[in-house]
């Protein structure tokens, strides 16, 4: 290798790993700037860069569904604006049908500048507790089209010569029911942006403008060849799976995704012919969402060595349907979507996949399953918007690894984070009455999924609201390779001490004093015949109160008395077992 070649290798790698930290710097100014719970606590955001042409280069590695798609966004904005981006410009945008995910995810675009060529954007996406529509956290099931669940904003000017544009500012904040605190974590976008321009422009100083646009231009190239080459490793062949979710909260028959994985030399096509018609309710999905779950569950299976930029997602493409579940006409309903289906469609591509490459992907996960509350404070007589985050459930197991318990949504992989309960008590008026995990709720197999949590809360403020809203409460976390599935998901409301069963996507419900809402998230799908699971592992379940000793002998086929192992029963119990299922 020539001296230059080897100036040149450095040059990249060091580039990569700069605008990698930057992203990572950006998210935590972000998390220790912000005063919404739902920034500062569960971190329910992400953060990118882009080049000049909206391609991914870097992304924080926080919430998946957000960060990949911020490269849509700044091609919205590119194809608005076009040359008229200027320095000191920001752009904002939350539009599904332009370069959005769903409406509380809002973008902010700052482009970078040097010398005054534009070189960058840098984008951070972010989750807001309302932005808007009929229901407050602006989570709608009932909603039958987009105007319902709150403000569209396609791709926007809001700052002008770094400076607030007031007229828009203000149209988005009256908008909304919480305009302070809107405001206060758009601010907080903003500020991690800049943190990231001045870092890029120090980095640009140092390098030159010729030297790292070479350098990233470079590794793009080098990520598209390596996932090239892993999809080349992939045996040409259509890979088809399908899975359900449970309604749309209008029908009661469940809504079908069809997954067709074509695979062929070194191009890969994720095909959704099959998939449903777009529905009445709000489980629709954008085209951002769809690409990126696809994108995402893709690259999960071909490696986690493969970085997470444009160049890996240019072999990877998506069909679409028009009018179909995962690219509706406006103006349907669509917030649910970065929760259900972009999980279902993620877990949808890992079963078609893992017919390629049995043990690369894991078992279903928990669907996401709870309420939003809002309603006025009385210890300040604040509004208030929350979400309970503490009601997710638990990962599937795969190969070698059991599933970790207590995760966020398949789309999310354990990027959003549960508050502390304390915390949470003085942030919003509920109790915490329970929180634990739940026995004989893991999916069993060789490698079991995590167990599923018991949660409740009591709420104390009179008038509030809550609304429900979610899925797997009629399909739960499928197994993989004769692993059994996870546990449902359960909901109820003990309202003025009489319990009610909770469906899924609900309208809101008023809520009275000491009222109660009690969760049971499900637990992870398993991996492998439970037979095959070292009987010491199955022991330490049963000691650490994950499974019963009847789960123990019935499913696992293990025999445990006071002295812990009956070795000699549990194998004849197992080899019989295992004659039975010949």
């Amino acid at each position: 290798m020539t001296r230059t070649n080897t100036e040149e290798l450095i040059n990249r790698t060091v580039i990569a790993n700069r605008l990698d930290s930057i992203t990572k710097e950006m998210g935590l100014a972000l998390e220790h700037s912000a005063h919404s719970p739902i920034f500062a606590e569960a971190c329910d955001f992400a953060c990118c860069i882009c080049d000049k042409d909206g391609e991914l280069v870097s992304q924080l590695s926080g919430i998946p569904i957000l960060a990949t798609a911020g490269s849509f966004s700044v091609q919205s904005v590119l194809r608005k604006y076009k040359d008229n981006i200027k320095n000191g410009d920001v752009f904002i945008i939350n539009d599904p049908y332009d370069g959005g995910n769903h409406l509380p995810d809002i973008g902010i675009i700052t482009p970078v500048f040097f010398e005054e060529s534009l070189m960058f954007f840098c984008v951070s996406r972010a989750h807001h507790g309302d932005i808007g529509g009929s229901t407050a956290g602006s989570y709608n099931p009932k909603a039958t089209e987009i105007f319902q669940e709150g403000i569209r904003i396609p791709p926007t000017k809001l700052m002008s010569n770094n400076e607030f544009i007031i007229e828009v500012l203000d149209m988005i904040l009256i908008n909304t029911r919480n305009p302070k605190m809107l405001k206060s974590d758009l601010l907080a976008q903003i500020g991690a942006n800049k943190v990231a321009v001045k870092r890029i422009l120090e980095m640009v100083e140092a390098y030159t403008p010729a030297v790292v646009n070479k350098a990233i231009a470079e590794t793009l190239e080098q990520t598209e060849m390596l996932t090239r080459k892993r999809i080349r490793e992939v045996p040409d062949g259509i890979y088809r799976a399908t899975e359900y979710i449970d309604d749309d909260g209008y029908q009661e028959e469940p809504v079908k995704i069809e997954i067709a994985v074509k695979v062929e030399g070194d191009r890969l096509l994720v095909d959704f012919e099959g998939t449903d018609k777009q529905v009445k309710g709000f489980i629709n999905t954008s085209v951002v969402t769809a690409t990126t779950a696809s994108g995402i569950a893709v690259l999960w299976f071909l490696g986690s060595d493969i970085p997470r930029n444009g160049g890996a997602f240019r072999c990877i493409d998506v069909n679409l349907p028009k009018g179909s579940l995962v690219n509706p006409y406006e103006p349907a309903p669509v917030t649910l979507c970065t929760l259900t289906p972009a999980s279902e469609i993620i877990g949808t591509i890992f079963q078609a996949l893992g017919q390629a490459g049995p043990g690369k992907v894991p078992a279903g996960y928990a669907r996401y399953a709870g309420p939003s509350y809002y309603g006025k404070d009385p210890r300040n007589n604040r509004y208030y918007v929350g979400f309970s985050f503490c009601s997710t459930g638990s990962g599937g197991a795969m190969k070698g690894s059991d599933g970790k318990s207590y995760m966020s949504a398949m789309s999310n992989f354990g990027g959003v984070r549960t508050p502390n309960i304390e915390s949470n008590e003085i942030q919003y008026p509920h109790i915490t009455r329970y929180h634990e995990m739940e026995t004989d709720t893991a999916g069993a197999g060789e490698y079991r999924g995590g167990a599923g949590m018991r949660y409740a809360f009591e709420l104390y403020d009179e008038g509030s609201h809550i609304v429900n809203f979610g899925d797997g409460m009629k399909f739960a976390p499928y197994g993989l390779n004769g692993g059994h599935q996870g546990s449902l998901n359960k909901g109820v409301f003990l309202h003025t001490e009489k319990p009610v069963i909770m469906e899924s996507k609900e309208a809101p419900r008023r809520v009275a004093k000491g009222d109660q809402v009690i969760l049971n998230s499900s637990g992870g799908g398993g991996w492998g015949n439970p037979l095959d699971r070292p009987a010491e592992k199955v022991y330490d379940d049963v000691l650490d109160e994950i499974i019963t000793i009847k789960t123990a002998v019935d499913i696992y086929g293990v025999v445990i008395t006071e002295e812990g192992i009956d070795y000699d029963k549990t194998n004849k119990l197992r080899n019989g077992k295992k004659l039975c299922k010949n």
